[in-house]
């Protein structure tokens, strides 16, 4: 896997300017997306995120420019695996002004991760800063989540609460949690990434299965409480939450077993 190409702007192992925004500033986005049997299922969602932050950090976007770098990669990289799609604010400008050049592309593969049968959550002393002008964007600036990485074991993953002690997510997906008056999702409003398959399950499979789902604040008291917990994204899918801080957090996992059902069902990718 090592001699697979990285595509910049188009080519093949293109070079990196360096002056790029990216680097230099975090001016940039990026999906993470999962590849199956060539075709991202999901690439329509990631596309419509891609674009609100575009919109946000001035970046501007072409659709067709994007998706041609996109197909040319695939036809050079396996059938399955993660695509990874960075886009910048492109190169130069005066210190932080930017300059309203075109922007840079990036496109790099990864095998799939090694599928986990359980996750066991700890909950990070780190805590992730409110800022609304950013909250809900995937852009470049991950240095929140490489802090509270650092706190965790290798078998662990974080739960992450914003400086307001409010659940947020975890640290590479967002949390969704049943209480026994139905399923929660943390409001994203000050923090946090807005994931593509949060959306994807709020727009179609919990409807599709009558199941309601609320977008509010969560307390980590719920989250202890909980009757069920899972984590998503776009190339995990879900994995249901068995423990939390060490102790056993034993779950019924009747509705997540039907969410998984039916996500599997709708892309075949996501199945167990």
């Amino acid at each position: 896997m090592t001699d697979l190409p990285v595509f910049v702007n188009g080519a093949a192992n293109g070079a990196v300017n360096p002056a790029d925004r990216g680097l230099h500033y975090g001016h940039g986005l990026f999906e993470t997306m999962r590849l199956c049997g060539g075709i991202l299922p999901l690439w329509d969602w990631h596309w419509s995120r891609l674009c609100r932050g575009g919109a946000a950090l001035g970046i501007p976007l072409d659709r067709e420019t994007v998706w041609d770098d996109v197909r040319r990669a695939c036809g050079r990289w396996p059938a399955d695996g993660v695509i990874k799609l960075m886009v910048t604010a492109g190169s130069g400008g005066m210190a932080y002004r930017h300059h309203g050049g075109p922007c840079n592309r990036y496109l790099f593969y990864r095998p799939l991760p090694v599928r986990r049968d359980f996750i066991h959550l700890r909950v990070c002393d780190y805590r992730l800063p409110v800022n609304p002008r950013l909250a809900g964007l995937k852009h470049l600036d991950r240095l929140d989540q490489v802090l509270a990485a650092s706190e965790l074991p290798p078998d662990r993953d974080g739960l992450l609460l914003d400086t307001e002690a409010r659940v947020i997510e975890g640290l590479a997906g967002n949390i969704f949690v049943r209480m026994a008056d139905g399923w929660l999702t943390p409001d994203l409003g000050g923090a946090g990434v807005r994931g593509v398959m949060r959306d994807y399950l709020r727009a179609e499979i919990f409807p599709a299965l009558g199941m309601p789902v609320r977008e509010t604040g969560v307390s980590l008291s719920q989250v202890h409480a909980a009757r069920e917990l899972f984590l998503c994204n776009a190339v995990r899918g879900i994995e249901a939450v068995t423990a939390i801080d060490g102790g056993d957090h034993p779950l019924a996992a009747d509705d997540i077993r039907r969410i998984k059902t039916e996500l599997a069902r709708r892309l075949p990718c996501f199945a167990a």
